[in-house]
């Protein structure tokens, strides 16, 4: 009686391996074929300007990031002073947010990122309201951070459209650039809102940007 229990737990064991084993080839097997079809280009075109919620990238080396960056894209926005549109990618890196803008400039596709986490204050970076409002004023000027020299690019009225929808919210936006023009500053100033949010953005290669997953709407 005993050899025949000892039997029947050794081939039920047996099919429970066996099924875990299947379980393991057939994952395994959903990852070949997603690989293949990032490869083949199914549901991918390298192109950030296509990107949407649920889409994965990689950015290359960009600011102090010594390597790429591969990360998920939560959700996207759309920004407008009444010129051409310009959009961010609110994506996912680890626990760290990463924002990453695109717009267009002519045939030229430029593409800036920066981590949530990095961004300064407006008193780190040496500004108070009133300098801001000097700018506007004078649509000139410059101040120093970070052991460089900023430009007063422009300021202005700028309309948000969460998730990339119809619906705007307006704020008033400063933008700022060093000389060589990789590095980008804007400060935000939301209607009721007493803070000043700033921003601050390193720009990218566009040509290394690589599109694994368009996400949504592909």
């Amino acid at each position: 009686m005993k050899a025949l229990l000892f039997i029947l737990l050794g081939a039920g064991a047996a099919v429970l391996i066996g099924k875990l084993l299947t379980r393991k080839k057939d994952q395994e097997r959903l990852r070949h074929q997603r690989q293949r079809e990032i490869a083949s280009g199914a549901n991918v075109t390298n192109d950030i300007t296509g990107v949407r919620r649920g889409g994965v990238l990689k950015l290359p080396p960009f600011g102090n990031q010594a390597t790429g960056i591969e990360t998920y894209v939560v959700t996207r926005h759309r920004y407008s002073d009444g010129g051409a549109p310009w959009y961010e990618l609110v994506c996912q890196h680890g626990r760290r947010e990463l924002l990453v803008e695109w717009f267009r400039e002519g045939s030229r596709l430029v593409v800036t990122a920066g981590f949530e986490d990095e961004n300064p204050t407006l008193r780190a970076i040496g500004l108070e309201e009133a300098d801001l409002i000097r700018f506007d004023d004078d649509e000139e000027g410059s101040f120093q951070w970070d052991g460089i020299t900023w430009h007063y690019e422009e300021s202005g009225e700028v309309d948000y459209f969460e998730g990339d929808g119809g619906r705007a919210e307006s704020y008033y936006s400063w933008t700022f650039a060093n000389d060589a023009g990789d590095r980008h500053l804007s400060v935000e100033k939301w209607e009721g809102e007493r803070t000043f949010n700033v921003y601050h953005l390193w720009l990218v290669d566009s040509s290394r940007v690589e599109v694994f997953d368009a996400g949504e709407g592909k």
